[in-house]
């Protein structure tokens, strides 16, 4: 039974209590949240150096301030739309991974992948093996 739940992402929420939630919500996936320049190197390298402050609030480090701005996360959400919302709203990187059977982190940027719902794409994850993240 896939569980229902909506996550909501305001300027006032920790990006660690969001990267939580998401892990609690879709178990094999995790959230990342990387800085505007992130979008230059997505499938060539690791994006480890981009990465926002996870203790810092999604207002802290939003890039866009100019506007307010929430986006509602659930399982009928495609991953290239949720990644679109955060750069359009926050100005803000995103990018949903996952860890392979083998432990490999792969980041989602993939055509077919960012075509697929969260949901979707979860359980892809566990029928393929997958590990079950850990939101950190």
């Amino acid at each position: 039974m896939v569980m229902k739940r909506e996550i909501l992402v305001t300027a006032d929420k920790r990006v660690s209590e969001l990267m939580k939630e998401f892990n609690e919500v879709f178990s094999f996936l995790r959230l990342r949240l990387y800085t505007s320049e992130a979008r230059l190197y997505i499938g060539v390298e690791a994006l480890t150096p981009y990465r926002v402050d996870i203790d810092s609030t999604i207002g802290q480090v939003r890039v866009k301030k100019c506007c307010d701005g929430v986006i509602s996360i659930d399982g009928s959400k495609s991953i290239g739309a949720l990644e679109a919302e955060f750069y359009n709203i926050f100005g803000l990187v995103a990018q949903v991974c996952y860890t392979t059977a083998a432990g490999e982190n792969i980041y989602t940027y993939q055509k077919e992948q960012d075509q697929m719902t969260l949901s979707e794409f979860n359980a892809h994850c566990e029928a393929e093996g997958c590990i079950k993240g850990e939101w950190r």
